[in-house]
Order: C-alpha cells, then sequence, then structure tokens
C-alpha cells in the first residue's frame, strides 16, 4: 500500500492505476501529510478485498458445499445449514496482515531522514527506489543501519508500528460478512510475506526489489540489533487483544 500511495495510485510495477489518486509524494510537506494519504489507500484496498470476500463466500455456499467438515462444526447440523453457508456457531473471517516490520521500518526512514534529518528529498528516495538501490549503496547503508527500527524497543519506530496496526484494525475489525458473522485481522502470513515480496519494488527500509518482507509480527530480518528482548518488548506493543 506505502508503494502506491508514493506513486498516487499507480502500480510502479505494472505502471496500472490500482490505487486512488491521494497526492503527489513530493508534494507531502509532513509525515502527518503522508500517513492521511497511506491510510485513504489502506481504505480503499480494504474495501476492495473486503467486497471481493463477501462475492466468494456467497459462491462457496452456493456451489461448493462442505458436508463433512459441516458434520463435525458445531451447530451446522443443528442449524440444517452448511459451513460454507453460514451454519457454524462461529463465522468469523480474518484478513491477514503482511509486513508489519517492513511498512514500520519503511515508513520510519520517511519520517526520520526526509522530514525530520531533511538528508534525502522525497524526490530523491523515488528515484532512489525507481532504481531498486542502483549506484545509491550508501543511501541504501543509510536506511539500513542509521534508521530507528522496530524490533528494538525503540519508541520511534514502534509508535509507527501502532499507528499502522491501529489503522489496519480500525478498517477491518467488525465489519460484517455473509454468514452472520464478522471481520477480524491477524498477523499470520505463513508463506505469504515471500510472495507478496516479490510483487513488491524496493522499499524505503533498505530492502532491494522482489525480496521477501517481513514475516509475522517479526521485526524485518536482521533488523533488530539488540537481542529477543528488545524484541518481544517492541511486538508487546501492539495490541494483541
Amino acid at each position: 500500500v506505502l508503494e502506491i500511495t508514493l506513486n498516487n495510485g499507480i502500480d510502479p510495477q505494472t505502471g496500472k492505476k490500482i490505487g486512488i489518486e491521494t497526492g503527489e509524494a513530493t508534494q507531502f510537506n509532513s509525515f502527518k501529510n503522508l500517513l492521511a494519504a497511506f491510510k485513504r489507500q489502506l481504505h480503499h484496498f480494504i474495501d476492495i478485498k473486503i467486497r471481493g470476500n463477501n462475492i466468494i463466500e456467497r459462491l462457496y455456499a452456493a456451489y461448493m458445499p462442505a458436508p463433512f467438515l459441516s458434520i463435525i462444526i458445531s451447530d451446522c447440523i443443528e442449524k440444517g445449514k452448511d459451513y460454507n453457508a453460514g451454519g457454524a456457531r462461529y463465522n468469523t473471517d480474518y484478513i491477514q496482515g503482511v509486513g508489519i516490520g517492513s511498512i514500520t521500518d519503511s515508513l520510519s526512514t520517511i519520517k526520520y531522514h526526509v522530514f525530520d534529518q531533511k538528508n534525502i528529498s522525497m524526490k530523491k528516495l523515488k528515484e532512489v527506489l525507481n532504481d531498486n538501490f542502483a549506484g545509491y549503496e550508501e543511501v541504501r547503508q543509510l536506511f539500513l543501519n542509521k534508521t530507528p527500527k522496530y524490533g528494538n524497543d525503540d519508541d520511534y519506530a514502534d509508535e509507527i508500528m501502532q499507528l499502522v496496526f491501529n489503522a489496519f484494525y480500525e478498517e477491518v475489525n467488525g465489519r460484517k460478512n455473509t454468514k452472520g458473522g464478522v471481520y477480524r485481522i491477524n498477523m499470520l502470513p505463513t508463506t505469504c510475506h515471500i510472495y507478496f515480496g516479490s510483487v513488491v519494488g524496493a522499499t524505503p527500509d533498505g530492502r532491494r526489489e522482489k525480496q521477501p518482507l517481513s514475516e509475522g509480527i517479526s521485526p524485518v530480518q536482521g533488523a533488530d540489533h539488540l537481542g529477543p528482548t528488545a524484541v518481544i518488548k517492541s511486538a508487546a506493543k501492539m495490541d494483541q487483544v
């Protein structure tokens, strides 16, 4: 979503407009403006995701009954309803969040280096990312090693993580599905972070294009430098309820 935000709704990997226009990144004069644009894109894509999920649910209910599963799931027999049609006692659906470490560190890079320290412009940052850091190894090392990172019990980065996590939670939590239940979130990508990374360009955290995103609620691979206790303390700042 951040990649689409930085390109005003355009997917730079395909050149297609898949998001909404939230303004040219070079015109954002504060991190607050960037975050607001990111949240608008997030809302746009979660709406698409949930509408798509609801269509798929109705197709499963109509054309893909699961009788053997329904036999062992509470209340399906009592209701006389297939599991896919909402027969279960609990009909919660989950939207997976992928790459919380990657998005946190990327936003931390922009906030710290573009808006706070002002040692790189947004225009230059976009050039660096579009070139996949080719010829910009010094900048990449700056992003990798001189930026507050999630997973080190650093409030600068961890507060950004909380902003992103809460925005995701608020967009998804409690929205109705088609089976009489609601949507919740989880942060368990299994191996999705590898595939998603393969279709995402270079990111401001120093990651090159097509490399995996961060896994689960873990920090970016190699970004945690202060041991497991610091990682746990960073992750604990995420609302776990």
